[in-house]
């Protein structure tokens, strides 16, 4: 099966935040929240302008965050760097039914993403994002498939506003996080789950990917089932997104680690006029625990580096680590590769 090109450069990706950042300045480079009880409390105090305004300036700030993440992204030599799904907090939140053209500063937010977009261009920084796990497409509940789309279609538009494109070179990875019930076919859940992902916007149909689970029917196996049955069916090219320590917990069959990585790189096809061409996968790389092994540990164990992966020499996957020590453990990574 394998026809895997020898490649000599591992790329690794960021997820969302910077440790080595915030050992120098923590309040200046974490992102900052907004609960819906101090909204609420803003708006009672106040009104609901000022809340807004409130709400806008820790956005701005989790904006800024975010270009000093690129930035140091272009440093560290880490060729990718997940988007935060913590950036607008509240925004998608039905309750208080806020829309972002409602936030005083929105084209000024819209501003400083696309220069962000810039910066990521300019030092060949790929993105991709990772919205919350509440986000179910193939949910038989119809009302958590509208808040489904309502987020996808939010989180697809934060990664139009930076300039991406709309394929899988920038990612929106979600897990199915459903199990079919006695009667159900994985087919049946397929056909749902192509018809809701159908009701999203464009940016999100183009750039959707589904993660194989650490618990439930969505293994490795499955996600790939599924994955084929959406492009054989439907047309739907929905790759899958590897995940090393979700397979230790929630296994396939077979247990080889690169076997399965590879699996999964072949569903990374980019359909175009003529030939069809490969992607580079984003996948994730993470160790667990050794008394949780499901929780992500600090850092990895020496020695466990992930393999390389590519169809060619120009689409080397890409492995987004997991582990709690983020940027400080993929340098221990890559002085161990030197």
């Amino acid at each position: 099966m394998s026809c895997f090109a020898i490649v000599t450069n591992m790329i690794y990706g960021l997820t969302c935040q910077s440790e080595m950042l915030k050992e120098i300045d923590k309040k200046k480079y974490s992102f900052q929240k907004m609960t819906r009880k101090r909204f609420l409390q803003l708006k009672k105090e106040h009104d609901k302008s000022f809340a807004l305004k409130e709400l806008s300036e820790r956005i701005m700030h989790n904006l800024r965050v975010m270009q000093y993440l690129v930035r140091h992204c272009s440093e560290q030599n880490i060729g990718h760097y997940r988007v935060s799904s913590a950036l607008f907090p509240l925004v998608t939140d039905p309750s208080l039914n806020i829309k972002y053209t409602d936030l005083p500063n929105h084209k000024g937010l819209d501003n400083h993403l696309s220069f962000i977009g810039e910066i990521a261009q300019k030092f060949n920084i790929s993105m991709g994002s990772h919205p919350d796990q509440f986000n179910v497409l193939a949910s038989t509940n119809r009302d958590s498939v509208e808040k489904t789309i309502q987020e996808l279609n939010f989180q697809a538009s934060v990664l139009d506003k930076l300039g991406l494109p709309q394929d899988h070179t920038a990612p929106m990875n979600i897990h199915i996080n459903y199990t079919p019930k006695m009667d159900e076919s994985l087919e049946l859940v397929a056909t749902r789950f192509f018809r809701n992902l159908s009701m999203c916007d464009k940016g999100v149909y183009k750039r959707l990917t589904i993660e194989n689970e650490d618990k439930g029917f969505f293994n490795v196996d499955n996600c790939i089932k599924l994955s084929e049955y959406l492009f054989e069916t439907f047309g739907a090219n929905i790759p899958v997104c590897y995940d090393n320590l979700h397979d230790f917990c929630n296994p396939s069959e077979d247990r080889n680690v690169t076997f399965q990585a590879e699996r999964c790189a072949y569903t990374w096809i980019n359909q175009g006029e003529g030939e069809n061409t490969f992607l580079a996968p984003v996948f994730h790389w993470s160790e667990g625990k050794p008394e949780k092994p499901r929780s992500h540990a600090e850092y990895y164990a020496l020695g466990n580096q992930p393999p390389h992966i590519a169809i060619d020499p120009d689409q080397e996957a890409i492995w987004e680590c997991e582990v709690k020590g983020k940027d400080k453990a993929i340098k221990l990574l890559m002085e161990q590769s030197l």
